[in-house]
């Protein structure tokens, strides 16, 4: 594979989905909290969970991630998310949980996404995520509730 970097990923499960994440994305991994709910924001696409005194804020996994395969168990787990450099801000990404870790060769991301590829690790096709990508789509997904609800009168 020309041009691929050495990695360390994150594995972890979103309902039947195979996930992985650079670790270099993840500030944190933390056992999911009772989220409060966010003023404007419907309290099944987003909240705040307490994070070290600091409000974090925390969307759903089915809106980032529209899994397939009827209602998901609770989430047992949340990474705190931080692209490098930090200036897209923090997000706390509910999973169901975290597997473990790999270390693998990543090519240049595909496509405008946040699943940048999909590849065999540990016998599963696993999709992996571009931190600052996540970071974006909960962005935009935030603001479409807000100009949806501003545009309402």
């Amino acid at each position: 594979m020309s041009g691929a970097v050495e990695q360390r990923l994150i594995l972890f499960d979103v309902g039947p989905s195979a996930y992985a994440i650079p670790i270099a994305d993840v500030i944190e991994v933390t056992e999911n909290a009772p989220w409060a709910a966010v003023p404007g924001l419907p309290r099944h696409l987003a909240g705040v969970i307490n994070h070290h005194g600091d409000a974090l804020p925390v969307l759903s996994r089915e809106a980032l991630f529209e899994p397939t395969g009827g209602e998901l168990a609770p989430p047992r787990n949340v990474l705190v998310l931080a692209a490098p450099g930090g200036e897209a801000g923090r997000l706390g990404l509910p999973v169901d949980r975290v597997v473990g870790l790999a270390d693998a060769a990543l090519g240049a991301p595909q496509g405008s996404g946040p699943v940048v590829e999909r590849r065999p690790l540990r016998g599963r096709i696993v999709f992996v995520l571009d931190g600052r990508r996540m970071l974006s789509r909960a962005a935009a997904l935030i603001d479409g509730v807000g100009e949806a609800g501003s545009g309402a009168r």
